[in-house]
C-alpha cells in the first residue's frame, strides 16, 4: 500500500467522520501507524483498556482514536473520540493510503471473447481470459492472469488480484474484492457409492452467487451447487484458506476466519462469526449472530445468538465449566493418591 501524500488537521477529520475531537484540533496529521511505530504526524488508536502502554510516555503519536470511556486516562493527548475506535480509525486509513497499481486500460495481451461484455472504465491485466457471454462491470479492475468462464457475471466496482478463477456461470456482485488463488465455482465435492462401494460422481450442475461488498481472501475455494446456487450474503467477509462446500448459504455480514471449513448444505444466519480453523458439519442450520470459538467443530443447529467452543461445539457456560473440570482434574488426582495411601496404612495397621 503507498501512502497517498494528504494531509489533514484533526477538526478536519473529526467532521469528516463524525466524531468527536478532545484537545488541540489544529494538528496536523499525514498518515496512521501502530502505537509503537507513530511519530507526531501519525494518528493511532487504542481500543480498549487492555491496550493502554504502561507508560504515557510510550505514546508519541500525534494523536488518538479511542473509545470515550478512556478519554480521562489519556487526557493529555489529542483525541479523536469513537464508540467504535477500530472501525473509525480503519476509515482514517483509507483516506491516507492507496492500494496496489492497478492496470490501466485493458492490456493487449488479455484475451476477451467477442461475445463478452465489457463495460465503461473496466481495467484488465495481461493474461487474463474472459470467456463467451460474459459481462463485467463499469470500473471493475481483473488483475493479471485471472480466468472468467463463460456467462458469468461480474458486478462494477470490483478488485479482482492476480491468479483468481471465475468458473462458468457464477454472479459476483457489486464492489466485490477477491484474493489471489481463490476458485469460485469448483464443482462439489459430491459422491453416491454404487453396489460395490466405488464412488460415482453427482454432476454439479448448480451455480455460485456472491452478492454486493463481499470480501474473499487469498487462497479459497467456493463450490457451486449441486442443484441451485451456493450464495454469499452481502456484506460477509471471508479470510484466507477458507472453504465453502456445495449448496451453502453464508448470511449478510458474516465473518469467516482463516482455515475454516463449511461443509455442503449448511445454512450460517446473518452476523455469524466464525473463528480460525472452525469446522462445520454438513445439512445444519447456524442462527444469526453466533460466535465460533476458533478451533470447534459443529455438528447440530445452532440457535440465535449463542456464544459457542469447543468439540463438540457446546455453550460458552458449559465449555468453561469442562475446562475447568478438566484442569482440576490433576488436583484431584493426587488428593484420590493420598486417601488410597492413608486407607492403605489403615488397612496394614489394623491387620497387625
Amino acid at each position: 500500500m503507498n501512502p497517498v501524500g494528504k494531509e489533514y488537521t484533526l477538526s478536519e477529520l473529526a467532521r469528516l467522520f463524525g466524531v468527536k475531537l478532545q484537545g488541540d484540533g489544529s494538528i496536523v496529521i499525514r498518515g496512521v501507524a501502530p502505537i509503537e511505530r507513530a511519530d507526531r504526524y501519525h494518528i493511532t488508536f487504542i481500543e480498549s483498556r487492555k491496550f493502554l502502554p504502561p507508560k504515557p510516555s510510550m505514546i508519541t503519536a500525534g494523536a488518538i482514536v479511542t473509545h470515550p470511556s478512556l478519554a480521562e486516562k489519556l487526557s493529555e493527548f489529542p483525541l479523536i473520540l469513537s464508540p467504535t475506535p477500530k472501525a473509525t480509525f480503519a476509515r482514517i486509513a483509507q483516506i491516507f493510503y492507496k492500494g496496489p497499481a492497478l492496470p490501466t486500460g485493458v492490456h493487449p495481451m488479455a484475451w476477451i471473447n467477442p461475445k463478452a461484455r465489457v463495460e465503461a472504465n473496466v481495467r484488465v491485466g495481461p493474461f487474463v481470459c474472459i470467456g463467451d457471454g460474459s459481462t463485467v462491470g463499469k470500473e471493475t479492475v481483473i488483475m493479471a492472469h485471472c480466468y472468467v468462464g463463460s456467462n458469468v457475471v461480474i458486478g462494477s466496482g470490483c478488485l479482482i488480484y492476480p491468479g483468481v478463477i471465475i468458473l462458468d456461470g457464477c454472479t459476483i456482485g457489486d464492489r466485490v474484492i477477491i484474493h489471489s488463488g481463490t476458485v469460485i465455482g469448483s464443482d462439489g465435492f459430491g459422491y453416491a457409492l454404487d453396489e460395490q462401494g466405488e464412488p460415482v460422481k453427482i454432476p454439479q450442475l448448480g451455480t455460485v452467487v456472491i452478492e454486493d461488498d463481499v470480501e474473499i481472501g487469498a487462497n479459497c475455494t467456493i463450490d457451486r451447487a449441486t442443484f441451485g446456487e451456493t450464495r454469499i450474503k452481502r456484506g460477509s467477509k471471508i479470510d484466507n484458506l477458507v472453504t465453502v462446500a456445495h449448496n451453502v448459504t453464508l448470511g449478510q455480514r458474516c465473518i469467516i476466519a482463516g482455515q475454516s471449513g463449511i461443509a455442503g448444505s449448511s445454512i450460517l444466519g446473518d452476523g455469524v462469526i466464525v473463528g480460525g480453523q472452525v469446522g462445520i458439519t454438513d445439512h445444519i442450520v447456524i442462527g444469526n449472530g453466533v460466535r465460533i470459538g476458533a478451533k470447534s467443530g459443529v455438528f447440530y443447529d445452532v440457535k440465535d445468538k449463542m456464544d459457542i467452543f469447543g468439540i463438540p461445539a457446546l455453550p460458552k457456560e458449559e465449555y468453561l465449566r469442562i475446562q475447568g473440570g478438566i484442569r482440576r482434574i490433576e488436583r484431584l488426582r493426587k488428593k484420590v493418591k493420598d486417601l488410597e495411601e492413608i486407607v492403605q496404612k489403615s488397612l496394614t495397621g489394623t491387620k497387625r
